[in-house]
């Protein structure tokens, strides 16, 4: 008990800094794997970016030739970047959030409980995730939704149908 006390008498501001972010620092290594399924993503994108600013340019993605590194821009790579530290800067808000203010509220989502970090996650992901689709069609010029759709079992195909019917009408 003793060394509780000598332990909050003696706290210096490292030491305080440290005890009120390890609710968050705990929350963050729980959630290892969706942090890196986000950071795979966000690398994806902007693989799929370079490859929609070259094909807008008519230049074949092809990383061994010269010509390729010319035209990658870094204003696209600065822009991942920020991308990147804002979506960070959102989990750890949303991870403070939920650790300390409101008590750990989870979510009820496809029978499965979430955190609201996990969910703002999730959130950032399913955002990546449709920009990748955005540069894929750009590219292709065929939709990559639509192209799934026949891919699908019937069932699933025809509500995803019946909703791009009542949401194109």
């Amino acid at each position: 008990m003793k060394s509780v006390t000598i332990f909050f008498k003696k706290i210096t501001l490292a030491k305080w800094i440290l005890l009120m972010l390890s609710p968050v620092i705990a929350i963050i290594v729980n959630m290892k794997t969706m942090l890196i399924a986000l950071g795979f993503i966000i690398f994806m994108d902007m693989i799929t970016g370079i490859r929609k600013g070259l094909h807008q340019k008519g230049i074949p993605f092809n990383p061994l030739k010269a010509i390729f590194w010319k035209n990658v821009q870094s204003a696209g790579l600065r822009s991942t970047w920020r991308k990147t530290y804002e979506y960070a800067i959102g989990i750890i808000v949303f991870a403070v959030l939920d650790g300390m203010v409101l008590g750990n509220i989870e979510v009820a989502l496809f029978q499965k409980t979430y955190s609201l970090t996990q969910v703002a996650v999730v959130v950032a992901c399913i955002i990546e995730v449709y920009s990748i689709h955005e540069n894929m069609e750009a590219v292709s010029g065929n939709n990559l939704f639509k192209t799934l759709l026949k891919v699908l079992p019937k069932k699933i195909s025809k509500l995803f149908k019946a909703i791009i019917k009542r949401r194109n009408s």
